[in-house]
């Protein structure tokens, strides 16, 4: 009797890659085993496919922690750089971002190298890394790139609550709130423009795509998750967003509504100027 084989069970599948170029890298000059991060918001976007001097992270071999990652949804992440360095990536990257920033956001960190240590983030806030491969790197500017999105977010929703709260008053104590329908469009625009960047380009709350290959930097990359709240905050604008998407919904009803009264009370004028001018013309006949 042969003996039946046991089912090959579908192996999990990593998701396929999207054909854009969304991170790309380079290296820098030294062997440092303690440098400062700096991840700069710059733009909306960053078209990394035609960057000179830039390859796929996988292709990089760091020595070190000088290394510089440029993210498509426009961050730039450098370890290691001098303020000259930094000045000189930011001209060339000035042809490539798209919408840039009036001011640039900013997150700071320190990452340090220690051999055989427990990686973590310490209690002075310094990241911990074993090695400086490019593996552990780009995980580190990935955490840093989203953070600096979720604060620039955070910004803008915090101003966008500053805008809508008077209109809200208005409403509670007059029942009404006088403003131009471009106005409630320009919300709503903010609002999806948000939830764009944080769900669609950054993809804040999902896991970056380096795990997949290397499962055992999930330890570190739920540390780094914890230390810069990024399930917490994503959560947080997400439940945000819905409270001024409802909101902006309904002045755009009561703008829609205003308007729809004010053609019905042209149509009852014109109805009405119409049995005029007949009852007009029949006196005078």
């Amino acid at each position: 009797m042969t003996a039946q084989r046991p089912p090959i069970l579908p192996a999990v599948m990593r998701p396929p890659i999207v054909g854009v170029r969304e991170v790309v890298g380079s290296t820098l000059a030294g062997p440092m085993k303690r440098a400062d991060v700096r991840a700069i918001l710059v733009g909306e976007r960053i078209d990394t496919r035609n960057l000179a001097g830039f390859v796929e992270p996988e292709s990089l071999e760091t020595q070190g922690l000088g290394a510089v990652f440029v993210f498509r949804y426009g961050v730039l992440v450098l370890f290691g750089a001098s303020e000259e360095a930094e000045r000189m990536l930011l001209e060339r990257l000035d042809g490539n971002i798209i919408d840039p920033l009036d001011t640039a956001e900013i997150e700071t960190a320190s990452v340090e190298i220690r051999p055989g240590a427990d990686e973590q983030v310490d209690s002075s806030g310094h990241i911990i890394l074993r090695e400086s491969g490019m593996e552990r790197l780009l995980l580190v500017a990935t955490v840093l790139a989203r953070s600096v999105v979720l604060a620039r977010d955070e910004s803008r929703i915090a101003q966008t609550f500053d805008r809508v709260e008077p209109l809200v008053t208005a409403l509670r104590s007059r029942g009404r709130a006088g403003l131009p329908i471009r106005r409630v469009m320009q919300d709503i625009g903010e609002v999806l423009d948000a939830r764009h960047r944080v769900v669609g380009r950054a993809q804040v709350g999902e896991k970056p795509d380096l795990l997949w290959d290397h499962p055992e930097l999930d330890r570190l990359y739920a540390r780094l998750d914890t230390e810069y709240e990024l399930d917490e905050r994503a959560k947080a604008i997400g439940e945000k967003l819905e409270v001024i998407g409802d909101t902006a919904d309904a002045l755009l009803n009561l703008v829609q509504d205003k308007r729809a009264f004010r053609v019905e009370l042209a149509i009852i004028a014109l109805i009405a100027f119409e049995v005029a001018l007949t009852l007009y013309d029949r006196w005078l006949s």
